[in-house]
């Protein structure tokens, strides 16, 4: 008598979950590793380590999540399930490469503006802000919100770089340019595979009012 509408809400996983966390846990070892050379070899390597845990983390986490959606799509209900992913389309479509491509140019012409007016030092200031922006077209593509946070963050790092630079310091912008963008961008990719809490779902007026009807 009672339709159960709940069961797809609680079973549909984050669309994008697995590449956005792969994306940012790959750019945040890369990011870590390059610009955490002028750091002293004690807290270089730690944290070098700790950034390839964490990588190897998200890899992990994807596949489990990979088994889990391949599990639901070979359940009962997967003729429903294909028909909804069918219509959703792969993410890496013509606006995907689009963004790619626009960073791609971005990153490669801004750096070279950025040196030859002579402060290459600025290089990962922009590299942090370009890749950070690039992150809220890609939070519509993927279809997910955090990476609105993400993108926010590393542009914020990005700017920081500017900042430190116009007070006339130089070495600390590799560190919050650079290696704090890596560890948020890693930090991103594990919390990426965090439970969402569960949204409440009303009971149907019609089972709450028909006591009342009979009576």
């Amino acid at each position: 008598m009672k339709t159960p509408l709940k069961e797809p809400h609680r079973t549909t996983p984050v669309q994008g979950r697995e590449i956005g966390a792969q994306i940012a846990g790959a750019f945040g070892l890369v990011f870590v590793w390059i610009n955490s050379t002028a750091l002293p070899l004690a807290v270089r390597v730690p944290l070098l380590v700790a950034a390839g845990i964490a990588l190897a983390a998200i890899l992990l986490l994807s596949v489990r999540s990979y088994r889990q959606q391949a599990d639901r799509e070979g359940s009962a209900r997967a003729g429903t399930d294909q028909s909804t992913a069918r219509a959703s389309g792969s993410p890496f479509g013509r606006k995907y490469w689009l963004v790619v491509g626009i960073e791609a140019i971005a990153l490669f012409g801004g750096s070279q503006i950025i040196i030859g007016l002579g402060y290459p030092e600025l290089g990962i200031a922009w590299v942090a802000f370009v890749v950070g922006t690039h992150f809220f077209p890609l939070a519509r593509i993927f279809r997910l919100a955090r990476f609105h946070v993400l993108g926010a963050i590393i542009t914020a790092f990005g700017i920081a770089g500017f900042t430190i630079r116009a007070f006339g310091h130089v070495e600390p912008i590799a560190v919050v340019s650079g290696v704090l963008s890596g560890l948020a961008l890693l930090g991103f990719g594990l919390w990426a595979f965090a439970p969402a809490p569960a949204a409440p779902h009303p009971a149907p007026e019609s089972s709450a009012r028909s006591p009342r009807a009979r009576t």
